[in-house]
């Protein structure tokens, strides 16, 4: 599985047969970036934020 931020570091591992997990990270690029962190359809799991994590893989 690959946890990231970024929707195409997680296409990509997508391509190649591996499970997804989003964890938005909205200040990334400072206060007045406004990066798309909505949940897709494709993406096998969708943690809030770093603590929800391990919550979100069953742990």
């Amino acid at each position: 599985m690959v946890v990231a931020c970024h929707k195409h570091d997680l296409q990509a591992a997508r391509a190649f047969g591996m499970r997804t997990a989003f964890v938005p990270r909205p200040l990334e690029f400072g206060r007045g970036a406004n990066p798309d962190i909505a949940p897709e359809p494709w993406i096998d799991l969708y943690a809030e934020d770093f603590l929800a994590l391990p919550h979100a893989l069953g742990a």
